[in-house]
């Protein structure tokens, strides 16, 4: 083999084995630039599930907050109504309770563990309110506190106040006075109660959120009629 020839065959080789190599670095920054695309595409992905997942419990937690002010709006009515003269329209509280019960299913199949126990704490609130109003009622029209105040059954989604507010209709009360009136320590007792578990329901939600720092546990019920009550 002359010296050109093994000149031309060594050029040839190099030139081979640089190909060779150029095409195996390039064939490893191809793959792992799709790695990196790969796992790009994968947050992203798991970023907007995550975001609809928030989307969803945020309108859930929302719509719950709207139904239980709905329900405070119809006790607000009965602490204030002056007194027990006119049936007092309970049918609305039912209905109020019962879309608070909808409402608070969602918040169980769309919100953490906490935020479920906020609103399980709120729902025992406003239950414990309409048997704290019915008692004061049933005192006030004359010997129906009984009835009132343990008329409603776990479970029992009735208006604990009904039974007294439709015998108001014949035997009125002799002070005239509103419930709110009557026991103004209740009243105001119901208010901090609820103001309380409402603001932590909402701390539970934007902590869920990611928008909050991480509430204080929820021990037991916020409010004191309901504690120890087995579930809503």
């Amino acid at each position: 083999m002359n010296d050109t020839v093994a000149v031309a065959l060594i050029t040839s080789l190099s030139t081979l084995a640089a190909a060779g190599l150029a095409a195996l670095v390039a064939a490893r920054s191809t793959a792992r630039q799709l790695r990196y695309q790969a796992a790009l595409a994968r947050e992203e992905r798991a970023e907007q599930r995550e975001s609809g997942r928030r989307e969803v419990c945020a309108a859930a937690c929302e719509r719950f907050l709207a139904q239980a002010d709905a329900a405070y709006r119809v006790l607000d009515e009965g602490w204030a109504a002056r007194p027990f003269r006119e049936p007092l329209p309970w049918q609305d509280g039912f209905a109020a309770r019962r879309a608070l019960d909808e409402a608070y299913v969602r918040v169980q199949l769309t919100a953490p563990e906490a935020v479920v126990r906020a609103g399980r704490a709120v729902v025992r609130g406003i239950a414990a309110e309409f048997r704290t109003h019915g008692r004061i009622v049933g005192e006030a029209v004359g010997g129906g506190g009984g009835g009132g105040a343990g008329a409603e059954g776990e479970g029992d989604r009735g208006v604990s106040a009904l039974s007294a507010s439709e015998l108001s209709a014949s035997e009125p009360s002799a002070s005239g006075l509103s419930a709110s009136e009557s026991d103004p320590a209740a009243r105001s007792r119901a208010l901090r109660e609820r103001f309380a578990g409402t603001e932590r329901f909402v701390a539970a939600v934007r902590v869920a959120l990611g928008v909050g720092e991480e509430a204080a546990p929820v021990t037991g019920s916020v409010v004191g009629e309901g504690a120890g009550e087995p579930g809503v």
